[in-house]
């Protein structure tokens, strides 16, 4: 075998070796930041303005259906050059509907990450926070009459808009849509590699859901989601942990995936029915993250009762049930408890899990040429048997150059066009030739 990838033993240690001294818990203090904005308004009697804030450039019009005219307010990193940026970030904001602090509070969390460990590059990284106003937001100022507003919540949960009068049926996820399709464009983002969808509580719970509902597309493999300390979650089975016989609907949705589901994903929820949305829902790159301080309530309904009494306790019961599934944890799923770390978003952001999986995890295909020959009978390349990556370490030719895969989580492999493609996940920007990405090799084991 030839490698033709090689990603050097001294690149790896060095940017595992960025927090190996730094505790689990909450990193701000170390770096320079910028202080949260005083924006006039409130949650509850509606935001006053769409402020201007530092590091960022502020769009009250962004289009994210140009047919249809549909355009909300967004935060975007400012002076970025797009062929530049390998990742990006989209951060949903909380309950609050606060898009300028949670941009803020993100942006504060790459400074962070930066002082850290320089690999992770100011420049390479833009972040997008949207802005999903409702009614209040619209009467205190902060929405235009032309923009997209939704109900008080129901943006969290991917429901159609209620304004303006000139647009129907525009689900809060098609705006989400709208955005990864954006940082998805080659010609514009020449050189991205990831985009991460990352919320804390409110909107851990839109990105969570999002993904039971998003629609599969050519770029999902490239498409990573962070959900910290959501508030309730949807459950993927129908039986809940904690009993509650008075509780009718425990499984509709958000809480689960009954009754009545969203216009965005009706047609394609009724098609594939509960087990193919959940065989999606489990391919999926979801990242979980809950403060080991969260003791709160949240979601106080019975429906959110019966996952748990706190957040906590609901994030264990969940990955408890992921666990108890056909096929065990899914592959693509990395859970994360963090130390001393409340219902907290700075404190879960600006944690070394929090920047190791929205600023960091890279996932990639290496290629491992096989050198097969060809049958003389037929001219095909012969499936050899499975190597596992310990039996591959040993074969002798290629022993130097994988002798360090156990350092890479979920590693997996698979075969196409006579080379064996291993996915491991790059450890900072760095600058690495990719052979093969996951859209090219389907079939995993």
């Amino acid at each position: 075998m030839i490698f033709h990838l090689l990603l050097p033993f001294s690149l790896l240690s060095s940017s595992l070796a960025s927090y190996s001294d730094v505790p689990a818990q909450y990193l701000a203090g170390r770096a320079a930041g910028n202080p949260d904005p005083a924006v006039a308004g409130s949650t509850d009697g509606g935001w006053e303005e769409f402020p201007n804030i530092t590091d960022a450039t502020a769009y009250p019009d962004w289009v994210v259906n140009k047919k249809k005219g549909a355009k909300l307010p967004v935060y975007q990193t400012a002076g970025l050059d797009t062929s530049a940026v390998k990742r990006a970030v989209i951060i949903l904001p909380g309950k609050p509907r606060d898009c300028w602090y949670y941009w803020n509070v993100m942006n504060n969390a790459l400074y962070v990450a930066n002082a850290n460990d320089s690999s992770l590059r100011r420049e390479e990284i833009s972040i997008m926070g949207p802005c999903f106003f409702n009614a209040n937001d619209l009467s205190a100022g902060a929405a235009k009459s032309d923009q997209l507003v939704w109900g008080d919540t129901t943006w969290i949960s991917g429901h159609y808009n209620v304004g303006p009068d000139s647009i129907s049926e525009f689900s809060s996820y098609d705006v989400v849509d709208s955005l990864v399709d954006y940082y998805m464009d080659t010609d514009m983002y020449p050189n991205l590699n990831v985009v991460v969808l990352a919320g804390h509580s409110a909107g851990a719970q839109m990105a969570q859901r999002y993904i039971a509902l998003r629609n599969s597309q050519k770029n999902d493999d490239k498409l990573h989601y962070w959900i910290a300390n959501p508030g309730s979650i949807l459950w993927l089975t129908e039986d809940r942990p904690i009993a509650n016989a008075s509780c009718s609907g425990i499984d509709d949705y958000k809480y689960g995936l009954s009754g009545t589901i969203p216009g965005y994903a009706t047609a394609k929820a009724s098609k594939l029915e509960r087990s193919g949305l959940v065989e999606r829902y489990r391919e999926r790159k979801a990242h979980y993250a809950w403060g080991l301080a969260d003791d709160g309530a949240g979601d106080t309904r019975c429906e959110a009762m019966t996952q748990g009494t706190t957040h906590l306790t609901r994030g264990q019961n969940f990955v408890s049930m992921l666990e108890g599934m056909d096929g065990g944890m899914p592959g693509n799923t990395t859970v994360d408890w963090v130390v001393g770390a409340s219902h907290d978003n700075v404190e879960m952001m600006q944690s070394a899990e929090g920047i190791d999986k929205v600023c960091r995890r890279i996932e990639y295909f290496v290629c491992m040429h096989t050198n097969m020959r060809t049958s003389s009978s037929d001219s095909t390349i012969t499936k050899p048997q499975p190597m596992s990556p310990r039996r591959l370490a040993r074969t002798r030719e290629v022993t130097t150059r994988t002798r360090h895969f156990h350092y890479f989580r979920h590693l997996k492999w698979c075969w196409q066009d006579s080379h064996y493609y291993f996915l491991v996940q790059q450890f900072g920007n760095r600058t690495i030739d990719i052979i093969g990405y996951l859209s090219t090799c389907r079939t995993l084991n």
